[in-house]
């Protein structure tokens, strides 16, 4: 049976330690940002031109905010497996 070093044993409690004390990381925000664009693609189906307009800028501010958490999802498994690197 293979003995785990010490070292390997006090860097894997350091990790847990950090993951029992880090904060959730939030679900796939995709879906729920895919529902609000159809919500809002209904009330700009109304014919009315203002309303088109208005959906045109929610729905490019909620591809703002889905890219951004894209990049904050991917900023944090790099920094997570940074971590785990150096530990």
């Amino acid at each position: 049976m293979a003995r785990i070093s010490e070292k390997k044993m006090n860097s894997q409690m350091k990790i847990d330690t950090a993951k029992a004390s880090a904060p959730n990381v939030p679900g796939d925000t995709c879906p729920t940002i895919n529902y609000v664009q159809e919500i809002i693609d209904q009330f700009a189906g109304r014919g009315d031109d203002w309303a088109s307009k208005q959906s045109d800028v929610i729905k490019e501010l909620l591809e703002y905010v889905r890219d951004s958490n894209y990049e904050l999802r991917n900023s944090s498994k790099y920094w997570y497996d940074e971590y785990k690197k150096s530990v």
